[in-house]
């Protein structure tokens, strides 16, 4: 595997992995056909919520792969048994994704049943839809809105663009699948964000800076945000500061990494903060410098901003075979396993769990770009 070809994976997946910001994803997509043999669409949305737990130390092989339903294998063919979503209530879903940028996107129930996610376009579906952690709330685009539909009852909730030329997308769900973040835009720049609070359809406006990044939202509604400090230029940082929520209310969490890195690692400035369940944080570690994030590590905070554990990610073989980062549920923090080795073509996902083990999820299709709901995007 040659460095032009690992570095356009690497750079399509960093760049084209949004699904907040569908015109430019498609826009990259469309860009790398024309200049790279290497196409690598970026469109699968994924939320995790069941799954077998797998003990896979550093040096160990590949564990077998553990499948969430019939079809969800590395394979570009949707299942001739899918059939378009009920309108009536389904039940928890384990997975949204899509093969391929221009695939129909599929939901997957806990029962193993696949369904196909109702689209107005196939490829701003595939990009734009996205699971809540717990597995019970579907977002997808609907033209320029959105709808946020409850897999488990009867509630559907529209939100509506401000005008013709902008969309609404996903950019966080709170990790315990309450509130949801969605931005109004116009080619990916002059936001303005909303909280839905699920339950009751409240809608809470909430300003951001523009300079600042969003990394979260929090169960209490606030934004999660910290300033573009690993932005364009991707230099090297061991401090990270967090604030949570706007204006005079805002509190800042300061993380001090310094003594947890090797002078060749620094905080990832791609996907690099996940709020947790317990009110921490995870933080992930990648190799400094480089052409992209290649993952080496996950740190483990609490909510003072204290680090409180390491987890090293296993060594992979860069020549066939490289990780990114996805996202996180809340609990693990899920990392693709992109292979290109003749006759092992697939994307493995994989969960950083709090214990240290890791847990191997699914396989899908090498060309598969993952995303996860609580990512930044």
């Amino acid at each position: 595997m040659t460095e032009d070809f690992r570095s356009a994976y690497r750079t399509l997946a960093e760049e084209a992995g949004s699904y907040a910001d569908p015109e430019r994803a498609i826009a990259v997509a469309r860009r790398r056909r024309r200049n790279s043999a290497l196409v690598l669409p970026a469109v699968l949305t994924v939320a995790i919520t069941i799954g077998a737990v797998l003990a896979v130390r550093p040096d160990s092989g590949p564990a077998p792969t553990q499948p969430l339903g019939p079809g969800v294998t590395a394979s570009a063919q949707a299942p001739a048994a899918a059939t378009p979503l009920p309108a009536t209530a389904v039940g928890a879903a384990t997975l949204v994704y899509a093969p391929c940028r221009d695939c129909s996107t599929q939901i997957v129930l806990a029962t193993g049943a696949h369904h196909l996610v109702p689209s107005d376009d196939v490829g701003m579906t595939a990009i734009g839809a996205s699971l809540s952690p717990d597995g019970r709330w579907l977002s997808y685009p609907a033209g320029q809105d959105m709808k946020i539909r409850d897999l488990t009852g009867d509630h559907v909730w529209t939100v509506a663009s401000s005008g013709p030329q902008r969309r609404v997308g996903v950019w966080a769900w709170s990790v315990d699948s309450s509130r949801i973040l969605l931005g109004d835009y116009h080619d990916g720049q002059d936001n303005t964000y909303t909280v839905l609070q699920l339950g009751t359809g409240t809608r809470t406006a909430v300003d951001v800076a523009e300079e600042d990044l969003i990394v979260g939202l929090l169960p209490t509604g606030e934004v999660l945000t910290t300033p573009d400090l690993l932005g364009p230029s991707r230099l090297r940082s061991t401090r990270i500061t967090l604030t949570a929520g706007t204006g005079t209310a805002a509190r800042t969490i300061d993380v001090d990494a310094t003594r947890w890195l090797d002078t060749a690692e620094t905080l990832g400035w791609h996907d690099a903060v996940h709020p947790a369940v317990d009110g921490g944080y995870s933080l992930v570690v990648a190799t400094y410098p480089g052409e992209g994030p290649d993952p080496t590590a996950v740190l483990r905070v609490n909510a003072a901003g204290e680090i409180t554990d390491r987890q090293d990610i296993p060594s992979r073989d860069n020549r066939f075979q490289y990780w990114y980062v996805v996202g996180s549920d809340g609990s693990d923090v899920l990392f693709g396993k992109v292979e290109t080795l003749t006759g092992q073509q697939a994307t493995t996902l994989i969960a950083v769990q709090p214990d240290g083990q890791l847990r191997e999820v699914t396989t899908l299709p090498q060309e598969a770009v993952i995303r996860a709901p609580s990512t930044q995007k």
